[in-house]
């Protein structure tokens, strides 16, 4: 497909949450020109940030889901994914509010699936080289074996790199395979929802593979904190509880490799001494991180103070 040609196949799926307005046009805009319809799930954003979704929404020609609350990322993807396959879209492309795609992602994306497909590989998702702005450096793509994992950052000159998990903004994923698959684990309510996935497809012999050509902004974090010389994703306490109760929930899954959970299990733990030393608000954050490592070890899921 030429570069810049609108694929009449692919359903983008926007989630926002708060979002600032002007990146939520520009993602709309550089998703205009290369998909054929985009929905925008909406997680209980307020009245007034929502008031202007809606007229951006209208204004771009987009479908707007609004829950009203917030659900989570994965019944937000959910909705989205199904109303593409209810409108027989083949391909669904996941985007945070917080990303824009290059001029030519989703044909870029387009091309090598179906190159790999041909090829008689079991293809899972294939997702961008993105460029994380809260660190200002371009992200790794991570190979994990059973018991060993490596960070692979792709050289300019390199095409597609099997990679063990995508994030989900940016990932393209078949109808068809998303059906095998199944949809994303709603449970999880935020983080890891993309990893579980990842795993879960990975675990029934699909592969997953990043694209060097196709290029995506993204912001991993709210804001960042400075140690030695690298900027790190500093979220809300309330994103912590999350991230190590999801973790460890994660931790019990078999499908998961063991090296995935040695290297999360370590990256948290110093982590957590990095938050307590550097970051504000310690004494919130910690109570959130040991409320979360409670309720995973618990099995608490869903949204914080609810159990299913």
């Amino acid at each position: 497909m030429p570069s810049g040609t609108i694929d009449d196949r692919v359903c983008a799926v926007v989630v926002s949450y708060f979002p600032d307005l002007a990146r939520l046009d520009a993602l709309l805009e550089s998703v205009r020109a290369q998909a054929a319809m985009t929905v925008i799930v909406d997680n209980g954003s307020g009245a007034e940030a929502l008031a202007d979704i809606r007229r951006m929404a209208q204004r771009a020609t987009v479908k707007l889901i609004e829950f009203g609350e917030n659900r989570g990322i994965g019944a937000a993807h959910n909705a989205g994914i199904r109303y593409a396959m209810e409108n027989g879209f083949a391909y669904v492309l996941l985007l945070d509010h917080d990303s824009c795609l290059s001029r030519d992602c989703v044909p870029q994306l387009l091309q090598a699936s179906k190159r790999l497909s041909d090829a008689g590989m079991k293809v899972a998702a294939v997702g961008p080289q993105y460029y994380d702005e809260t660190s200002a450096r371009r992200a790794p793509f991570w190979r994990f074996d059973r018991w060993s994992y490596r960070r692979i950052y792709a050289a300019p000159a390199e095409d597609v790199i099997e990679t063990s998990v995508l994030i989900s903004s940016g990932s393209l994923i078949a109808a068809d395979v998303l059906q095998a698959v199944g949809l994303m684990d709603e449970s999880l309510f935020i983080d890891g929802v993309d990893w579980e996935w990842c795993f879960r497809a990975a675990a029934q012999g699909y592969r997953l593979f990043g694209v060097t050509a196709a290029q995506m902004q993204h912001s991993l974090g709210d804001s960042g904190v400075k140690v030695f010389g690298r900027i790190l994703p500093l979220h809300s306490p309330l994103r912590h509880y999350y991230v190590y109760r999801n973790t460890v929930l994660m931790c019990k899954m078999a499908k998961i490799p063991m090296s995935w959970k040695f290297y999360f299990s370590l990256r948290l733990t110093i982590r957590f001494l990095i938050y307590m030393g550097l970051a504000p608000l310690r004494r919130e954050r910690c109570r959130m991180i040991m409320r979360g490592m409670r309720d995973g070890f618990s099995g608490c899921r869903g949204r914080i103070g609810l159990k299913t």
